[in-house]
C-alpha cells in the first residue's frame, strides 16, 4: 500500500495489523493458516504482514517457558563484583549461562551492580548458595543477594495503545485507569516433576531464540528426523505446557538508542498494597514482566520505554501509587551490558535430571579467571613494549 491511500483504507490497515497482533499472541508467528482463518486475510497476506509490517518494525514474538514444568524455580541474583575489570565480570556471567542456571544478566546504573535471572531447581538452592559463598571467599564477589520468586507475569504489548500504520505509540496516560488488560501470562512457584528429555529442551531453546523458527528448520539444525521433532513439539512442549504462551513484545528497531530500560522496585508491601501495585503496572503499556517475592513483600517490574515517554511513565507511577511512594525505587539497565540466554540445556542429564557440581564449577571458574588474567597481562606487556 502506498501513502496516497485515503484515511479509511489507512485505518483498515492499522486495524488489520492490530487484529493480527492479537492473533499472534494465541497462535504464534508460524501458524499462518490459523492466523489467516481468524483475521480473514489470505495466507500470503498474513505471511507478508507478519514479516514485513510487524517483525521488521520493532516487534518480536517470544515464548513464555513455564519453568515449573521443567522442574525449575525462578530466582533473582544481585551481585557486586570485587574487581573492577568489567570484561572479566561479563565473561564470568556469560560462563554462568551454561554452568550456573543463569538466563539473563544486566548491569544496573548508576551503582554498577549486576542483576541476574536464574532458572534453578529448588532442591539445588542450598548447594548453589554454597557455591556463591565460595565465590565471595575467593574474592570474586564482594557480596550477593539470592531470592526466590513467588510469581512472574509476562505482559504482551498493548496493541490498543499503538498505531501500527505509523509505528508509534499513541495513547493518553490519563486514560489507562479505564482500560482492561487481558494479555497476561502468569507463572506461579509451582514445581512439577519434569517429564522431558533433551530433545524437548533443545526445541524449547530454539523457540526461545526465535519463536518464528519452523519446526522443519529446528529438526534440520538438530539433525533429528522431522516427524520425531514435530511429535516432541506437539506432545511434549505444547501439550505438557512447557510453552505456556506466546508473548508479543515491542523492542524498537535494532540499533535504536532511544529506549530506556529500567527496573522498578516496590518494597515492604502488604497483601492489600500488592494488588493495587500489580494493577498499576499491568496497565502501563511499557511493562514487560514483573515478579513478586512474598517473603519480602518485594515487587519488581521490568520496563522498556521510549526516552520521550520516560518522564510521563515515571509520573504515571508516582500519581497512581500515592500510598506507597516512599517504598518505590528504580535503577536503569545498561543496554550495552545485558544479555538473555536460553534454558541451561547443558545442566540436564538424561536419567539424572538437573545437576550442579559445586567443586567442578568452582574449578571451571578458577580456570576461566586464570586464562582471562593471563591474557590481560600479555596484552598489557605487548602494549607497553609498543
Amino acid at each position: 500500500m502506498n501513502i496516497s491511500l485515503d484515511g479509511q483504507t489507512k485505518m483498515e490497515l492499522s486495524d488489520q495489523l492490530s487484529l493480527l497482533a492479537r492473533a499472534i499472541k494465541l497462535f504464534g508467528p508460524r501458524g499462518y493458516t490459523a492466523l489467516a482463518r481468524v483475521t480473514g486475510l489470505s495466507v500470503q497476506d498474513v505471511r507478508y504482514k507478519v514479516k514485513r509490517q510487524l517483525l521488521s518494525k520493532g516487534l518480536r514474538v517470544q515464548i513464555h517457558v513455564d519453568h515449573g514444568r521443567l522442574g525449575l524455580a525462578r530466582y533473582w541474583l544481585k551481585v557486586r563484583f570485587a574487581g573492577n575489570v568489567e570484561d572479566e565480570n561479563i565473561k564470568l556471567l556469560e560462563h554462568f549461562a551454561s554452568s550456573c542456571y543463569l538466563e539473563y544478566y544486566g548491569r544496573l546504573l548508576p551503582k554498577g551492580d549486576y542483576l541476574a535471572c536464574l532458572g534453578l531447581p529448588p532442591n539445588l538452592e542450598k548447594r548453589y548458595r554454597v557455591f556463591l559463598d565460595r565465590l565471595v571467599e575467593m574474592g570474586v564477589f564482594k557480596r550477593y543477594e539470592l531470592s526466590k520468586v513467588s510469581w512472574i507475569r509476562y505482559l504482551s504489548m498493548r496493541e490498543d495503545c499503538y498505531d501500527f500504520r505509523r509505528g508509534v505509540w499513541r495513547f493518553s496516560w490519563d486514560s489507562l485507569t479505564g482500560r482492561t488488560v487481558e494479555d497476561v501470562s502468569v507463572e506461579e512457584d509451582v514445581i512439577s516433576k519434569p517429564k522431558l528429555d533433551k530433545l524437548d529442551l533443545y526445541i524449547t531453546a530454539w523457540l526461545q531464540i526465535d519463536a518464528s523458527t519452523p519446526i522443519p528448520e529446528i529438526a534440520e539444525r538438530l539433525g533429528i528426523q522431522y516427524k520425531k521433532t514435530l511429535y516432541h513439539f506437539r506432545e511434549h512442549v505444547l501439550k505438557r505446557g512447557i510453552l505456556k504462551r506466546y508473548i508479543l513484545r515491542w523492542q524498537g528497531l535494532e540499533g535504536d538508542y532511544s529506549l530506556a530500560y529500567l527496573l522498578v522496585w516496590v518494597k515492604g508491601l502488604t497483601e492489600g498494597e500488592i494488588e493495587n501495585v500489580k494493577t498499576v503496572f499491568l496497565r502501563n503499556p511499557f511493562t514487560c514482566f514483573d515478579t513478586y517475592e512474598a517473603d519480602k513483600g518485594l515487587y519488581t517490574a521490568y520496563i522498556t520505554v521510549p526516552i520521550n515517554q520516560l518522564q510521563p511513565c515515571l509520573n504515571y507511577i508516582w500519581k497512581s501509587l500515592p500510598n506507597v511512594r516512599s517504598k518505590i525505587s528504580y535503577e536503569f539497565i545498561d543496554p550495552n551490558c545485558s544479555r538473555a540466554f536460553t534454558i541451561p540445556i547443558e545442566l540436564y542429564q538424561e536419567g539424572e535430571g538437573w545437576v550442579f557440581n559445586v567443586e567442578k564449577t568452582l574449578k571451571e571458574v578458577n580456570q576461566l579467571l586464570k586464562s582471562l588474567r593471563k591474557k590481560y597481562v600479555v596484552e598489557e606487556a605487548s602494549t607497553g613494549h609498543g
